[in-house]
Formats: C-alpha cells, structure tokens, sequence
C-alpha cells in the first residue's frame, strides 16, 4: 500500500505472507528494500502488481542486513528479473563470515546470488532523489538504516521497531552499538513516518519522537 508519495509500504501480517515488511520507493530508479523470504515472494509480487507496479522494473534491491528473512528472495529479483542486489560493505563482508551461518540454522540453502554493489554511509542517489544512508550497528554489524528528508521518511529494518528493538544475541550483535545506533537516528530531523522491519508504520513526527522515548527506556 501506498503510505507516502513514491513510498509503498508491505507490513509483515502473516507467515503466509512474509516474514519481514517489505517497502518500494518508486521512480525512475525502483527500488526494493528487504524483499523477505524466497517461498513468500509471490504473494509480495501480487501486492505489489495490485498497486500498479511491475517487479520487472525493479532494478535495484537494497537489504538492510543480511538476515535470511529480510534477503533470502533477493536472488529471484536478481535471475528472474536483472536487479542488482546490495549490502553494506560490512554486512556482506559479515555475510562472507558468520552471517552466512544464520541459513543454515533456518533449514535454508546458502544464497545463490550475489551482491552486485556495496553500499556506503551517505548520499545515495536513486534517479532524481537523493537518500542518505545510515550505518547503524548492533542488530548486525553492518545494517543500514535509510532517511528521505524530503519525504520525511525513515527506514530503520531492524534497529528500531514500533517500542522495541532489533535483537543483539545473535551473532553480530552488539548492545551498545545498538543503544549508540538509536541514538544517531533519534537526533534525525524532519521524520515523519518511521517504517521498520517489522511491526506497524509509525506514523506523525510526535509519534515518531515519543517512539524514540519509549525505546531509550530500554536502555
């Protein structure tokens, strides 16, 4: 569903359906963040198509970390449909090392794609609009996080949810980098709808604030 102009929002509502929330930011350059598991993704292609998007037009899927129920599907949207799939350059670098792991601790294969561009902390232009990548540790070593001043949007995967906070015991994790992470994103301005990795958007600049206030009282 549409949440914002050019932003389509795909909440995590079922196992039947997803295991992650999914989000399109549409353009000249379409984008997919956190596309989820591989088994799930027809019935995020049928939303998508249902708003009046073509998968085939995506070209790059950017996945927030390397957890296998954020990425798994990345490789169909790279060898059914060309896009190019990207990290951090931590994260893949994790993905190389122990993030690989978390597959085969989920019963699942080893991705068999690959990660076509590296991402970096700062600007990151997407056609006419211009993103700023966040590098915000502590769920992983190398999750990113995304801001769209204009749009007044903020993508936080699984750093930051709806009063809670991505997990720090698994492997990678990192609690005081996470509380440090938070905090970062806390201090954004012009923020106005929160999506994260799972959970309801938040949506309302005093609701975005109060949600940062209730998660710093995790800490």
């Amino acid at each position: 569903m549409q949440v914002a102009p050019l932003v389509y929002f795909y909440p995590f509502t079922s196992p039947q359906e997803n295991n992650c929330n999914s989000i399109i930011i549409d353009g000249p350059e379409k984008v997919l963040i956190d596309p989820g598991h591989k088994h799930l993704w027809p019935n995020l292609k049928r939303q998508i198509e249902e708003d009046g998007l073509n998968p085939q037009d995506l070209t790059l899927i950017i996945h927030t970390h390397c957890h296998p129920d954020h990425m798994e599907a990345g490789e169909i949207l790279e060898f059914d449909y060309g896009a190019i799939q990207s990290l951090s350059s931590i994260e893949a670098e994790f993905l190389n090392g122990p993030g690989r792991d978390f597959f085969p601790w989920m019963g699942l294969d080893n991705p068999k794609g690959s990660i076509g561009r590296l991402l970096t902390p700062g600007p990151l232009l997407l056609g006419d609009k211009t993103l700023q990548l966040y590098l915000c540790p502590g769920h992983t070593p190398g999750s990113l996080c995304l801001h769209w001043p204009e749009a007044k949007v903020l993508i936080t995967g699984d750093v930051i949810f709806g009063r809670s906070v991505g997990r720090t015991d698994f492997p990678g994790g990192d609690h005081s980098a996470l509380t440090t992470s938070i905090q970062k994103l806390s201090e954004l301005p012009k923020v106005e709808l929160l999506l994260p990795g799972h959970g309801p958007a938040i949506l309302g600049a005093e609701q975005v604030a109060a949600n940062f206030k209730a998660v710093h009282a995790y800490f």
